[in-house]
């Protein structure tokens, strides 16, 4: 059974990776009609995120809130397990490799409810508890529709997240990344491919240790295969900085 947790932070991180590239006209176009249309999915959505976020509830409610929250997602999953299997199904298709479930804690208490589980399903709803009751950033929204708004958001948090412990000075110099345009950022990354794998080249000459000249092989491989992107560029500029 796939679960909704692991295919929503696919679906996040698929944003993320297809931004700025042409195939993000069609998860966006995925994603407003299979989700922002889509009442039941679209609440689904909701009640993750919502279950993930400090949200400054008080503390004599919580309990009852996630117990409500959870009951909820349990009808709405059991309903809508096919939709889920198919949406599933297609982010993974479209999706460059694995990626970790940021709602693993959400989709045990879900999929693993079980008396044997009774002691770990406990503990991890306190610990959402916790986490609600911390806080306020944001005020519970009382709609399940979810604006374009928070849509970006979502793709901004992900960005973030992946990013949280560059340095100010490595802050400013991908702000300046991302005002180039895609003809800018595709001339500017074969730039840096050539200086990069003209270094390592130099690196393989001068080495006589066979296991690091297989390694940088590889990398040079896997520069030569990057795409266009803005996160490659980014990558690019701190390898070159780096050698």
């Amino acid at each position: 059974m796939n679960k909704f947790g692991q295919f929503k932070s696919n679906f996040d991180h698929l944003m993320v990776q297809s931004y700025g590239k042409e195939k993000f006209k069609t998860v966006m176009k995925e994603f407003k009609k299979n989700i922002l249309s889509n009442k039941a999915i679209s609440e689904m959505y909701f009640i993750y995120n919502d279950l993930s976020a400090q949200k400054g509830i008080n503390k004599e409610i919580a309990t009852e809130y996630v117990n409500e929250s959870f009951e909820r997602l349990s009808d709405l999953i059991s309903s809508n397990q096919k939709k889920i299997d198919e949406l599933y199904n297609w982010v993974k298709t479209n999706l460059d490799g694995d990626v970790e479930n940021e709602y693993s804690n959400i989709d045990f208490v879900v999929y693993e409810n079980k008396i044997t589980n009774l002691e770990r399903i406990l503990e991890t709803k306190t610990q959402i508890k916790s986490l609600l009751i911390s806080s306020k950033k944001e005020k519970v929204q009382e709609s399940v529709n979810i604006p374009l708004s928070s849509m970006l958001k979502i793709v901004t948090n992900t960005f973030n997240k992946e990013y949280s412990n560059i340095s100010e000075e490595e802050k400013k110099e991908l702000k300046s990344l991302l005002s180039l345009n895609k003809k800018e950022i595709s001339k500017e990354i074969e730039s840096i491919k050539e200086s990069v794998i003209s270094k390592l080249s130099d690196k393989i000459a001068e080495s006589e240790d066979s296991e690091l000249k297989e390694k940088i092989g590889s990398t040079i491989k896997k520069i030569q295969e990057s795409e266009s992107d803005l996160i490659s560029l980014y990558k690019l500029k701190q390898l070159e900085q780096g050698l």
